[in-house]
């Protein structure tokens, strides 16, 4: 293989204790995984030789001029042996997307200089949507002309680039249809050009097939170069990370913290116990990748005190077991080994998971704002507000400041003012996976405190957190 990989899990609290009150209720098991792949070739960029990129253009005419700018800056951007294809709205009133640049069935360009600039002059008279012109196919048209095209091609790492102004219709059921089609046959990259639409639809495409969104004003050069740079960068074909639980445990959740944070969905499974996910391609350079996987267990039958397996993550052919033991809940607590500083500044899988919490309910929050439902938004604004106490990320309260006022973060109180900009709220939902990923500068607008445990229940705590994500005991 033209890679190497590394995969790591670990399970930080083994102990599991059953619930004394509920006999027989479910726990919950947090385990954290962290990936990394290694490309061998140790490039910018991945081989050339194995790249085809499209660049779909779902805009209407009075954009030609900066679409014409755009694609020059994107045909430079690509490495030269890459193959490419330039996708536009078909001539023919109606008519769906089809292969503009070359011409000529099942061919496409190497990326060299001659095509560079045949390609740019092209777009100049591209057909390209008339203005104010309802179309007659939606985003899943786009991605069923890229499987096609890609069908036909016989390069290992496929890229879609989706630029699109909002002109385009959808309906849910077809474009689901079509994502669930596309599998993992290609990755794609989204930008959205222009405001005043709803991104919504976007944030869909862009996470089910391994990419991301981001947002672009009317010149929309760089933002789709730096798509093309980030495409072909990320160097190693769809390789999944595969989970397969025992019998009694389900998946509640699996999240992808870095290098975008975003809720993973599994393929349709294989059987019963075996679920597969896709993640974004992976980067050349070996950046890690981190994950936490939730699941709830029912120890029924299990004898406790026992190390026991419950689920197996594999990426490739490497295999990681997550491993527990259930507790008597009649015992004390095993006492918790004193950390040292390096490990104190690591992140626990617990607080992973209210940070997921925090992130995911200032995601519904913003929906909710869309939607105009006061009391939803302010129920789940004011829970990302406490969970953003708590863990003294500023940036957080920062954010849901821009849509309402805190009265008090501790305690979840929030209000918001309505109505909100609907254009506003896409492109927050939109940037907000990779906003909420970078963690570097996440706490730089919170109270700074050293780290150390909490003096109540001795959980772990990172620089900057206020009060222990287990007990909520103020940290001092």
């Amino acid at each position: 293989m033209p890679y190497d990989t590394t995969l790591f899990v670990h399970v930080d609290e083994p102990d599991l204790v059953p619930d004394k009150r509920v006999p027989g209720a479910s726990v919950k098991l947090l385990a954290q995984l962290k990936v990394a792949v290694f490309d061998q070739a140790r490039g910018e960029h991945a081989d050339p030789g194995q790249l085809a990129l499209i660049i779909a253009l779902d805009v209407a005419d009075h954009r030609r001029e900066r679409m014409v700018a755009a694609v020059r800056d994107a045909l430079t951007a690509m490495p030269s042996g890459a193959s490419f294809a330039v996708v536009t709205a078909g001539a023919e009133r109606g008519g769906g997307p089809v292969r503009y640049y070359p011409a000529g069935p099942g061919s496409w360009a190497p990326a060299d200089r001659q095509h560079r600039i045949s390609a740019a002059f092209a777009m100049g008279a591209a057909p390209l949507a008339a203005d104010g012109v309802p179309r007659s196919f939606g985003y899943d048209g786009w991605l069923a002309e890229a499987r096609r095209l890609f069908a036909g091609c016989d390069r290992t790492l496929c890229r879609l680039l989706l630029v699109t102004d909002g002109s385009t219709g959808y309906e849910d059921a077809s474009l689901t249809a079509q994502l669930a089609a596309c599998g993992a046959e290609f990755s794609c990259e989204v930008i959205a050009v222009g405001n005043d639409w709803d991104y919504q639809p976007l944030e869909r495409i862009a996470g089910r097939l391994r990419g991301t969104a981001d947002a672009a004003g009317p010149d929309f050069a760089a933002a789709l170069a730096a798509a093309v740079r980030r495409a072909c960068r990320r160097a190693v074909p769809a390789l999944p990370l595969e989970v397969t639980v025992r019998p009694g445990v389900r998946i509640e959740s699996f999240v992808q913290f870095t290098p975008e944070h975003l809720e993973l969905a599994a393929d349709p499974p294989s059987g019963p116990y075996r679920h597969v996910f896709p993640t974004l391609p992976w980067d050349p350079a070996g950046v890690t990748s981190e994950f936490l996987l939730a699941l709830r267990a029912d120890g029924a039958g299990d004898r406790l005190g026992e190390e026991l397996q419950f689920a197996m993550v594999s990426l490739g052919s490497l295999h990681e077991a997550v491993t527990a033991r259930w507790r008597d809940p009649r015992l004390p607590p095993a006492p918790t080994a004193s950390r040292t500083n390096d490990e104190t500044t690591g992140e626990s899988s617990r607080l992973l998971d209210s940070r997921h919490r925090m992130i995911m309910h200032f995601r519904r929050g913003l929906e909710a704002l869309r939607g105009g439902q006061r009391a939803a938004a302010e129920s789940h604004l004011g829970q990302a507000a406490a969970g953003a106490h708590q863990l003294a990320e500023g940036w957080m309260l920062n954010e849901i400041g821009g849509w309402g006022d805190i009265h008090d973060a501790a305690a979840g109180s929030v209000s918001v003012r309505l109505p909100a900009d609907a254009h506003r709220v896409s492109v927050a939902l939109l940037r907000l996976g990779a906003r909420s990923a970078s963690r570097g500068t996440s706490r730089t607008a919170g109270r700074q405190r050293p780290a150390g445990p909490c003096p109540a229940c001795a959980e772990p705590a990172v620089p900057g957190a206020l009060h222990c994500v287990r007990c909520g005991e103020e940290l001092s």
